[in-house]
C-alpha cells in the first residue's frame, strides 16, 4: 500500500497504520485471554493453547519433531487425522525448536496474527488497484477488524487465515494491471500461493478449479492455453498428495474425509449445511447486497475492463464455491460462530462489498453535491464498511471479541480438559490407554496413548455408515470401544455411554472433585497412581439402567 499505486491521501495512510496496529494489540490481547493457567492459584503459569481441533493436528507435529512418527499416538497406528498438512508441518517445525508445550501454540497463534495484518494488507491492496479509492481500502481493513467469528477462527489458530492469506495473494498475483509484458496479461506466479493453499488443505483445490476457469474464460494476450498450467499443477500437487497418503498412511484420502463426507445421509447432510446458510446469511446480507447492486458497476468506468472482471469473476467464484462447499459437507460443528467454509470467504466478499462502497460514494457524490467533497466520501467510504464489518458478528463471537471480560471460546471446556490431562499425565502409570472425545488439548499434554471415540484418528469409526447427521461428529461406536478398544480410562460419557451394558460393568467412575469425573476400567485401577481418590460404581452417578434403555452405536 506505500509503494507505487498505493493511496495518496496522507490520511488514509495514516488510518491504514492505525487500523493495522490496532490488528496487532486487538490480537495480542485477545491471544493472551485465550491462556490456560496450570499450577498453584497464588502462582499459576500461563499455558497456551489453539482450539481443541487444532491441538490434534499439534499432536501430530509434535511426533513428527520427535521422531516418532507422523501420527497420532507416539509410534502407533498410522492415521492421517488431519486435513492441514502444510500447517501440520509448519506446527512440526516449532516443535524442533526448542520450546515448551506450554508456548508452541502461542507461536502458531503469532503467526496467525501475521496472516491477519497480511490479509488486510492485501485485500486493502486490491480494493485501491480497482476502485482507486484510498477510503474504501482502508474501510476494508476496518470491517476485517470488526468481524469477530474471523478474527477468533484465525487467532484460535484454525487453518482458515491461513487458506484466506494465500487465496488472497493469488489474487494479488493474478489480476492487479500489469504493465509489463502487456497490459492485462496473467503472471504465472500467481498460481503459487493457490497451490500451496491446496497443501493447507485440499479442498482448497476447488479455488484453484475457480482460477483455471477464470484463466480460461477472459481475455488475455495468450489465450486459453495458459489455463492448462493450474490444471496440470494442481494435477502434480495431488498425485504428490496421494502418492504420500498411499505410501505412509495405506489410504489415498485423509481419515477425516471419511469421517465427515462419507456414510451419512446426503439429505440430512444438505439440510444441517442450508440451515447453517440461512442462520448466517443475514449477517453478510450488507455486504452481499452492496458487493452485487454496486460492485459490477465500477466496469463501465474500468480504466481495463478486462481486469476488473478478472477481480469480480475470481472473488466472487471464491465466495460462492465456498457456499457450496459449506452446504456440500453440512456445515460446521461450531454452529454459533458461523461455519469455517463461509467465515473463510469473507476477505473475499468484503473486497467486493469495498469496491460496490467505493462506486457507491461516487454515485452519491455526483447525484448530491453535498456529498461531493473529500472529507464526506471518505466518510461514506469507510462509515459504510465500518457497518458491514459490524454486522458480520453473530452474538456469541461478538459478545467475545468486543467484551475483554466476556471467556474466549471454549475455554472452560480447554482448561477442564487440559486439568484432566495434567492429572492423567502425573497419576497414572505411561502404558495407560485413554478413550478421548475431545482428541486435542487433552492428549496433547497427557502424553498417553489416546482412542479418539469420535474418529479422527481411527479407521474404523471413519468408516462407519450410520443414520444421522451431526455436522463432525456424526459417528461413534461403543460396542468397537469397549469391547475390541478397552481403554483403560474414558474422559467423558456421552451419545448413550451410560447405557451401555460394558460399561456398567466394567467400567468404575474416579471421583477428582464435584460433579468432575473419569471412567477407569476395573481391570486398569491398578494403573491409577494416587490412592487417595474415590473410587465410586457408575450406578451411583448415574442411577440404575432404566428399563428399555440402550446405547446409541
Amino acid at each position: 500500500m506505500m509503494s507505487r499505486g498505493a493511496p495518496t491521501s496522507r490520511l488514509a495512510v495514516i488510518a491504514l497504520s492505525l487500523l493495522l496496529l490496532s490488528q496487532v494489540v486487538a490480537g495480542v490481547l485477545y491471544i493472551e485471554r485465550t491462556a490456560l493457567l496450570d499450577g498453584p492459584a497464588d502462582a499459576p503459569q500461563r499455558v497456551y493453547v489453539l482450539w481443541d481441533d487444532a491441538m490434534i493436528s499439534m499432536r501430530y507435529a509434535r511426533n513428527l519433531a520427535a521422531g516418532e512418527g507422523f501420527v497420532w499416538n507416539p509410534n502407533g497406528e498410522r492415521v492421517q487425522g488431519y486435513t492441514n498438512l502444510g500447517l501440520t508441518l509448519v506446527m512440526a517445525a516449532v516443535h524442533a525448536l526448542p520450546i515448551p508445550p506450554e508456548r508452541t501454540a502461542l507461536w502458531i497463534q503469532g503467526l496467525a496474527l501475521g496472516c491477519l495484518l497480511g490479509i488486510a494488507l492485501l485485500a486493502a491492496t486490491l480494493v485501491f488497484r480497482v476502485t482507486s479509492n484510498a477510503w474504501a481500502a482502508t474501510g476494508t481493513v476496518f470491517a476485517l477488524l470488526l468481524c469477530s467469528p474471523y478474527q477468533i477462527y484465525a487467532l484460535q489458530g484454525s487453518d482458515t487465515v491461513f487458506v484466506s492469506l494465500l487465496l488472497l495473494a493469488g489474487c494479488a498475483r493474478l489480476l492487479p494491471p500489469q504493465r509489463t509484458g502487456g497490459a492485462g496479461d496473467y503472471r504465472i506466479d500467481g498460481l503459487l500461493p493457490l497451490l500451496f493453499a491446496v497443501l493447507v488443505r485440499p479442498d482448497a483445490s476447488l479455488f484453484v478449479a475457480c482460477a483455471t476457469g477464470v484463466i480460461a474464460a477472459l481475455p488475455d494476450s495468450r489465450g486459453p492455453r495458459l489455463a492448462l498450467a493450474p490444471v496440470f499443477l494442481l494435477a502434480a500437487v495431488w498425485i504428490g498428495l496421494t502418492t504420500f497418503s498411499l505410501l505412509y498412511y495405506g489410504d489415498p484420502l485423509p481419515n477425516t474425509w471419511y469421517l465427515k463426507a462419507t456414510g451419512t445421509p446426503v439429505s440430512m447432510m444438505l439440510a444441517s449445511g442450508f440451515e447453517q446458510l440461512a442462520s448466517f446469511a443475514h449477517y453478510a446480507l450488507p455486504a452481499l447486497v452492496v458487493a452485487a447492486l454496486f460492485a459490477p458497476r465500477v466496469l463501465r468506468d474500468a480504466t481495463d475492463k478486462s481486469d476488473t472482471q478478472r477481480v469480480f469473476a475470481l472473488l466472487g467464484s471464491f465466495v460462492v464455491v465456498g457456499i457450496a462447499y459449506h452446504l456440500w459437507v453440512g456445515g460446521d460443528w461450531m454452529r454459533d460462530y458461523g461455519s469455517r467454509h463461509l467465515v473463510q470467504q469473507i476477505p473475499a466478499l468484503i473486497v467486493l462489498a469495498a469496491i460496490g462502497v467505493a462506486q457507491l460514494s461516487r454515485i452519491a457524490g455526483a447525484r448530491f453535491e453535498f456529498l461531493a467533497g473529500p472529507a464526506t466520501q471518505a466518510a461514506l467510504s469507510v462509515g459504510s464498511l465500518l457497518v458491514i464489518g459490524a454486522c458480520l458478528n453473530p452474538q456469541a463471537p461478538a459478545r467475545e471479541w468486543f467484551n475483554r471480560e466476556a471467556p474466549t471460546l471454549l475455554h472452560a471446556e480447554n482448561q477442564g480438559n487440559f486439568d484432566r490431562a495434567r492429572f492423567l499425565a502425573e497419576a497414572t502409570r505411561p502404558n495407560t490407554t485413554v478413550a478421548a472425545h475431545w482428541a486435542g488439548i487433552g492428549p496433547y499434554f497427557a502424553e498417553r496413548e489416546s482412542l479418539d471415540v469420535l474418529g479422527r484418528s481411527d479407521k474404523h469409526i471413519a468408516r462407519m455408515q450410520v443414520d444421522r447427521f451431526i455436522a463432525g461428529h456424526s459417528k461413534w461406536d461403543w460396542n468397537y470401544v469397549l469391547e475390541s478398544r478397552k481403554p483403560d480410562i474414558i474422559d467423558f460419557e456421552s451419545r448413550g455411554l451410560r447405557n451401555h451394558p460394558r460399561f456398567r460393568s466394567d467400567y468404575a467412575a474416579l471421583v477428582l472433585g464435584p460433579a468432575k469425573f473419569l471412567f477407569v476400567r476395573k481391570e486398569a485401577l491398578n494403573k491409577i497412581l494416587d490412592r487417595s481418590l474415590g473410587i465410586a460404581p457408575v450406578e451411583r452417578i448415574f442411577g440404575p439402567l432404566e428399563t428399555g434403555a440402550s446405547s446409541q452405536n
